[in-house]
């Protein structure tokens, strides 16, 4: 029987590259395989094992229940050559959104840089704060959030953005004669109310730009796409998404002219991307909104617990209760996991449907109609 070490075609790439045979992602990148198709490169970053051949690279989530995603090369790279401390960091642009890999080694980034290129040219950088020269920078804190919205706005071509600093901005972090910005590094998703603010604080400057690492609510982008105001998604690796069609036209306007067919159909890809990926992303927003509201209304009923008095008439109703509160706290806890950002759009939508199962059941405790 066939395994990696033994078959010519992933014989030179698995020693040292952490892969096991017999594991399913080997069993099914053999399968996988053409005949003469050569595995060039084998690898394991946290979260993905990838395999790398002359056309496409196979990138496997998961450890029993393994899915795979293929990408052709030249790879959609997003973001590249940011490091952190203890490896480097890729972003790809995948079909189900950025898919960011990291503690890479050196040899490793460098291979899939070089897969990202056409004919082995690289893609075009300038000098940091020229247009369309955006560096990503690893996000620890606030701070960090903000200077990486400078760095990108200064490569969106407005070249005076700044930070406005601390306690003077009125709602406003980041200052451009022709834009300004918010920032916000929170862990949960903006609602509406703060790309609201940000509207109404600056609504004489031309263009309103958020950034946000926890993503938006279901309103909070419908609101910025009636008013115009370009959503970003801002990783922990530096990397910039548009979530928006603002944000998208907003990246596009100071981009050089494309230079070839490839390059013309590149962006467009990106763009198309970025699209689905708002559009997947606010679909999610909408579910757990849904979730929450039913949450909220089996709260309101647990917390009748503590006003019960203790006797035999009550002791049914106190541990439908108590069930129901355990239920809530579960569905809470899936809907937090559903944002992490190690899960795929479809891992986050199985999560949070696990979530309203566990919502309704509680619901159906209590006797509330859901």
């Amino acid at each position: 029987m066939s395994n990696l070490r033994s078959d010519p075609r992933t014989s030179d790439a698995v020693r040292g590259s952490g892969w096991t045979s017999g594991s399913p992602q080997a069993e099914q990148l053999l399968s996988r395989l053409g005949a003469g198709e050569r595995v060039e490169l084998l690898f394991v970053a946290p979260g993905y094992q990838g395999a790398l051949t002359a056309r496409r690279l196979l990138l496997w989530r998961g450890i029993f229940r393994v899915r795979c995603t293929e990408l052709r090369r030249p790879l959609p790279l997003s973001g590249s050559g940011s490091r952190s401390a203890f490896g480097e960091i890729l972003v790809l642009d995948a079909p189900e959104g950025a898919m960011e890999l990291k503690l890479l080694t050196r040899r490793v980034a460098s291979a899939l840089a070089a897969a990202g290129r056409v004919s082995g040219t690289p893609r075009a950088e300038g000098s940091t704060g020229a247009a369309g020269s955006y560096h990503p920078r690893v996000i620890r804190t606030w701070q960090d959030a903000e200077l990486a919205a400078v760095d990108h706005m200064r490569g969106l071509g407005f070249a005076d953005a700044r930070v406005t600093g601390a306690g003077a901005d009125g709602g406003i972090d980041v200052f451009a004669r022709d834009a300004v910005a918010q920032v916000k590094h929170h862990s949960q998703p903006i609602g509406v109310g703060p790309v609201r603010e940000l509207r109404g604080v600056a609504d004489a400057h031309q263009h309103l730009l958020f950034y946000a690492s926890g993503g938006y609510t279901a309103a909070a982008r419908q609101f910025a796409d009636e008013r115009k105001v370009a959503l970003y998604s801002l990783a922990e690796s530096g990397h910039v998404t548009p979530l928006n069609e603002t944000a998208t036209r907003l990246s596009a306007r100071s981009a050089p002219a494309p230079a070839s067919g490839w390059t013309q159909a590149s962006a467009w890809g990106r763009g198309a991307a970025a699209e689905r990926a708002s559009r997947r992303a606010a679909e999610l927003d909408a579910q757990r909104q849904t979730v929450l509201r039913l949450i909220a209304r089996v709260r309101a009923h647990t917390s009748e617990v503590h006003a019960l008095p203790s006797n035999r008439y009550t002791k049914d109703r106190i541990k439908a209760l108590k069930a129901a509160h355990k239920l809530t706290e579960r569905a809470e806890s899936l809907l937090a996991t559903s944002r992490a950002d190690f899960q795929t759009h479809g891992g986050r939508k199985q999560l949070i449907a696990l979530a309203d199962e566990k919502a309704r059941e509680a619901a159906l405790k209590l006797a509330l109609r859901v």
